[in-house]
């Protein structure tokens, strides 16, 4: 009984940094993917239609293959530097994926005339005030 003890005792700490990988974070999909397609599954039936699940679907498989080919390497700097690409890699993803969602909504959404600072300048009685009571969209970002 002694014996089960000790090795619950020796082997939980291990457990605990078999996963971190002695100190460093192991990248997870869902720190990168939105919550809804954190555990998105291969597409099928209409989902296959939805271009969303279909680009979250590929980018998990890819980040996964590469997180597979990270753990696979011997050394543990050239494990760490692989993570850390891996990462920027995702972020730069994540922000490339951003940019295009606010331009489609900037393109469907966008009033003429709203986006330029200068246009907010109202004449009257030969002077120029501004408008405080146009909304600008640069306020709200």
């Amino acid at each position: 009984m002694k014996k089960i003890f000790a090795f619950i005792l020796l082997g939980l700490p291990l457990a605990v940094f078999a996963e971190q990988d002695f100190g460093v974070n192991i990248p997870e999909w869902k720190d990168f993917a939105p919550k809804a397609y954190a555990d998105v599954q291969a597409p099928r039936g209409l989902s296959k239609w939805n271009p969303n699940v279909v680009y979250w679907f590929e980018r998990r498989a890819e980040f996964q293959d590469t997180l597979d080919a990270c753990r696979s390497l011997e050394a543990s700097d050239e494990r760490f530097s692989c993570y850390e690409k891996l990462k920027v890699e995702q972020y730069k993803l994540n922000n490339d994926y951003n940019a295009r969602l606010e331009a489609q909504i900037k393109g469907t959404t966008s009033i003429p005339g709203m986006e330029s600072r200068t246009d907010n300048m109202i004449p009257i009685n030969g002077d120029i005030i501004n408008n405080t009571m146009r909304w600008m969209p640069s306020e709200f970002r």
